[in-house]
C-alpha cells in the first residue's frame, strides 16, 4: 500500500479497529473470570463432597439433601402433588408403598405442628419470624420449638458419638 493510500483510511476505519480491541478486551476478561470462578466452584465442589461424606458416615444418603433443597424452593402444593403422584403410580405398578396414598393427610394437632415447625426454623437458624399469634397456643408452642431448635443446633453434640467421624480421628492415631 501507498503512503497516499495509507494516509487517506476509510472514514471509521479506527473506530472498527478500537470495537475488536474492545470486543477482545471482553473476551480476555470474560475468559479470565470464568477461569477463576471455575477454579472457585471446584473448591466449593470439593468442601460439599466432604460434607456429603461426613453425612454418609453418619448414615445420611446424598439423596436426602437434595431432596430437602428441592422442596424447598417448590411450593407446598406442588410438593404434595408430586409425592401423591408418585404414591398414585406405585399404586399402580403394585408397591406396597402406593397403598399408603392417606400418607399426606396431616393428622397432626395445631399446637404440636406448630412446635414442629418452630424446632425447623430454629434447627435451621431461620429467622425468629412466629407465623402464629405470639399469645396463642400456637404461638407459644412454635416459640417453644425454636427455642429447643436453636438450643439443640447450637449445642456440641460430636462428643456424644461413641466413634468420632472420619474427618475428626485424632492425628495421633495415624502416627
Amino acid at each position: 500500500m501507498t503512503k497516499a493510500k495509507a494516509a487517506k483510511a476509510e472514514p471509521g476505519h479506527n473506530v472498527q479497529d478500537e470495537r475488536e480491541a474492545f470486543i477482545e478486551q471482553i473476551f480476555h476478561n470474560t475468559l479470565g473470570a470464568l477461569k477463576r470462578h471455575k477454579s472457585n466452584i471446584a473448591g466449593e465442589m470439593a468442601e460439599m463432597k466432604d460434607w456429603y461424606d461426613r453425612a454418609k458416615s453418619a448414615g445420611i444418603p446424598k439423596s436426602v439433601f437434595k431432596w430437602i433443597m428441592e422442596i424447598e424452593e417448590k411450593d407446598l402444593s406442588e410438593v404434595i402433588r408430586d409425592l401423591e403422584w408418585k404414591l398414585k403410580a406405585a399404586r399402580w405398578r403394585g408397591l406396597s408403598i402406593g397403598r399408603q396414598l392417606d400418607i399426606l393427610e396431616d393428622r397432626t394437632p395445631l399446637e404440636d405442628r406448630a412446635y414442629e415447625e418452630g424446632l425447623a426454623a430454629g434447627k435451621s437458624r431461620a429467622d425468629n419470624s412466629n407465623p402464629y399469634g405470639a399469645d396463642s397456643a400456637a404461638g407459644q408452642a412454635w416459640q417453644r420449638g425454636f427455642n429447643d431448635g436453636t438450643e439443640f443446633i447450637n449445642k456440641e453434640l460430636a462428643a456424644a458419638m461413641d466413634e468420632p467421624f472420619p474427618d475428626e480421628q485424632p492425628a495421633a492415631a495415624e502416627a
